[in-house]
Parts: structure tokens; C-alpha cells; sequence
């Protein structure tokens, strides 16, 4: 999930000089770079938008490569060709039955509803995801000159369909829960499979939809997308539970009456158990780690907790032979790495970027998506991410500094930011709340 924690960064740093070893992996890169554009085609991207998630874990993260290529080589054409990609993938937006654009088409298998297996749909993630994108490119331009000046149109019609349309259509349809001092969540809409509609967000998919809200606040001011982001936050850090000193949590858990199962009242429409797979685990925590870096809800003492569940449990300390396991201690085969979390630790960076990482980059270089789409998000992290977060305290929280000390600001993160204490949070095993 280095994609995410790549776009995280603050927009306004540069990247540090390629390393002589990395720079075969961002030759391959730039090379994969312009291959992609295949994939950012109009023929292609209707095809995406017929299933619309498939936007989410792979068009988007092809669009996004040269927006990568300019963070790491400053060259602006790679700008225009961004640019060219969102464009190509806006004119593929469709009014819905209520006006709203966005891309309509079929669920993913498992989400779709049994009885209406040809029922159309648009995906919050997918409107998040790429609305995300849009703040994100707003503030990369944003120079006051001629950046700004070249791309001031694209950034205009992207910033105001995402405001307008991927993200405000969800607030109109009821999928912001607000749980008061609890936090709040996101809901799958009501058009897919009865254990799948108006079901709260797992972890992992909060974790994005917060960090295109927290964008969307710095690109525009509008400071309803950071509360809303602080609350989703707050909610996360409420479904910690805290055992000898380190953090444990659930891929999901349950906010609601709506997450009960209809056909069963004594059961709740998702399991609940820790998370299954590394890139999920990855998610998840970067949401704290976000927030933490704007100097909101998460803490140095969350920080330290999250460290130790990373050092303690869900790796065995081997960088040449690494073991992982789940926050619950259960053994995985594939990697469980919050890369994130390198920027606080020196045994983590080693083992995100050292030698071994890097060599592995090396022999994959020529592969279509782990040269391309991988390469990129791995060289962004190395290169831009981390050094900016490796600092002392946030490194971002003058983005945040003007809400943190206003009223409602100050009231809000006083509440959500409470912290993790005695055991933390006990998941309900079965309905109701407790």
C-alpha cells in the first residue's frame, strides 16, 4: 500500500537526489510511466468505469504515475500528461438518478445484489479516491506562477466535480454517520448485496477516504472536510485496544443498528477479527500516521504504541529472513509492513529501503506493475515521503494550524484526540452495541 502513503505527503516538498542505486528503478519507472498511458486511454477507461472500483486499485494508480514522475524529477511535462489522464477520466462521469455524476456500473461480484445481478452503481471509495487525486494535483500546481497559471482550468473542473458531485453526493444519500463523541463513519450505499449495503467502511478504506478529505481541506479551506476527516480518525483510534503497551485492532468493526444483519438480528452482516492481509494492516495504520503528521487526533505516545505492535509482533526483527504476523500475533506469509512507519524507525527503514528491498526493486524493474505502479510509489516514500516525515514532531501541522486553534477546532480534536486507555476497545461480538 505504498500508493497511499506516497500521495500522502505534503505536496509542497521535493524529493531528495535518486540514489546511484535506485536510479536504474527510476529509469525503469520513467519508461513504465509512458507505457501506461495505454491503460489511460478513453476506450480504457470506460472499461473501468463499468466496474467502477476497479478505478480505485488500478486506474487511478495508473493515472497518478506521472504526477509520481514529477515528484521525483521535476520535469512539468509530466504534468500535462497527468492532467491529459484526469480529463480522459472525468469524461467518463455520468449523471445518476439523483443528478449526481459519477461512474456508474457494476458492483464487484461479492457486492452485488443476488436478486439484481445487472444493478448499476456508483462506489464511495472510487469518488473519494479520485476526488483525492484532484486536491492533490490542485496543490502540486499551486506555485503562483506559471504551474498554476498553465493548469489553473484542469484544476478548476476537478476541484469543482469533486466538490460538487463525488463528495457531496454522498452526505445527500446518508452515508456520513455522525456517532457524536465516538467519531463517525462512511456506509456502503443501499444497491448492493444485503450484507453489503449500508455497511460501515472497514478500517482500511476509512484510512483513504480521510486522507482525500484532509486534501480536499488543504486545496480548498473548506474546513467541513477536515472535521469529518478528524472524526473518521477519532472513530479509528476508539477501536484500539491497548495490551502490554502496543496497539491491536480489527480489519472492521461494527458503528451501528445498519451493520446488523436483517435476516439474523443476533448477528452483524461482516466478521470481525484482525486484519487478513498485509496491504489492508498497511492502510489502516497509515490513517493515524496521516493525521499524526497534520498534528491531529494521533500523538508521539500513539506513535510509540504503533511502533512496538510493528517491532514486537507483526515482524521478527530479521531484514534478510523477515517473519510476519498479524497484530494478533497470528503468523502471516506475506509482508505486514506499515511502511509509514519507517520515518521513526531506523531497523523499519532498513527494512522498507535498505539493500535487500532494494535489490528486490532492482530485478523487478522491468515488470509492467511492480517496475511501474510499485517502483513509483516505493521511490516517492524513499525519496520525498519519509525524509519530510522523519522530523521532529508533525511535519505537516502548519497545513492544520489555523483549525487546531480555533474554537470549534480545539473543542473537536479535545475530544476525538482522547487517549487509548486501561484495555481500550473490546469488540461486540454480536449485536447489540454495548
Amino acid at each position: 500500500m505504498l500508493t497511499l502513503l506516497a500521495s500522502l505527503m505534503s505536496v509542497s516538498a521535493s524529493a531528495a537526489p535518486i540514489g546511484p542505486d535506485d536510479r536504474p528503478i527510476l529509469e525503469a519507472f520513467l519508461s513504465h510511466v509512458e507505457g501506461s498511458a495505454a491503460y489511460c486511454t478513453p476506450e480504457r477507461l470506460a472499461e473501468f468505469a463499468e466496474q467502477p472500483e476497479d478505478i480505485v486499485w488500478q486506474a487511478s494508480r495508473y493515472i497518478r504515475m506521472p504526477l509520481t514522475a514529477y515528484r521525483l524529477t521535476g520535469d512539468a511535462a509530466h504534468l500535462d500528461d497527468f492532467a491529459a489522464r484526469m480529463g480522459a477520466l472525468y469524461d467518463e462521469l455520468e449523471p445518476g438518478p439523483d443528478g449526481f455524476l459519477g461512474w456508474y456500473g457494476l458492483p464487484l461480484d461479492l457486492f452485488r445484489h443476488p436478486d439484481h445481478p445487472d444493478r448499476r452503481s456508483d462506489v464511495i471509495l472510487t469518488s473519494f479516491v479520485v476526488a483525492g487525486l484532484a486536491a492533490e494535483f490542485a496543490l502540486t500546481v499551486r506555485d503562483g506562477g506559471e504551474l498554476e497559471s498553465r493548469h489553473a482550468g484542469a484544476t478548476a473542473r476537478c476541484l469543482d466535480i469533486a466538490t460538487r458531485h463525488l463528495v457531496a453526493k454522498w452526505d445527500a444519500r446518508g452515508r456520513y454517520r455522525d456517532l457524536g463523541s465516538q467519531g463517525a463513519v462512511y456506509t456502503t450505499n443501499e444497491r448492493l448485496a444485503p450484507l453489503k449495503a449500508d455497511l460501515t467502511q472497514p478500517h482500511n478504506k476509512h484510512s483513504k477516504i480521510g486522507a482525500a478529505l484532509v486534501k480536499l481541506h488543504a486545496a480548498t479551506g473548506d474546513e467541513e472536510y477536515l472535521t469529518k476527516a478528524i472524526k473518521l480518525g477519532g472513530r479509528y483510534k476508539r477501536s484500539l485496544t491497548l495490551a502490554d503497551s502496543r496497539y491491536l485492532w480489527n480489519y472492521w468493526d461494527p458503528a451501528g443498528s445498519w451493520d446488523v444483519r436483517v435476516d439474523d438480528h443476533g448477528r452483524w452482516k461482516h466478521w470481525i477479527g484482525s486484519e487478513h492481509r498485509g496491504g489492508y494492516y498497511s492502510l489502516s495504520l497509515s490513517q493515524a500516521v496521516f493525521l499524526y503528521e497534520h498534528g491531529l487526533v494521533f500523538d508521539d505516545d500513539d506513535i510509540a504504541r504503533f511502533l512496538r505492535t510493528q517491532l514486537e509482533v507483526c515482524w521478527n526483527g530479521d531484514v534478510d529472513s523477515p517473519i510476519w504476523r498479524r497484530v494478533n500475533g497470528e503468523e502471516m506469509e506475506q509482508s505486514y509492513l506499515c511502511s509509514g512507519l519507517a520515518a521513526y524507525d531506523d531497523s523499519l527503514y532498513q527494512l522498507a529501503f535498505g539493500p535487500a528491498e532494494t535489490a528486490r526493486r532492482m530485478a523487478q524493474r522491468e515488470h509492467g506493475w511492480n517496475g511501474g505502479v510499485g517502483a513509483g510509489s516505493w521511490l516517492e516514500m524513499k525519496y520525498v515521503t519519509v525524509p519530510r516525515w522523519a522530523t521532529d514532531g508533525p511535519s505537516a501541522a502548519d497545513q492544520t494550524a489555523a483549525y487546531r486553534d480555533s474554537d470549534a477546532g480545539r473543542r473537536l480534536l479535545a475530544e476525538m484526540s482522547a487517549p487509548v486507555t486501561g484495555e481500550g476497545y473490546a469488540a461486540p461480538q454480536s449485536p447489540p452495541i454495548r
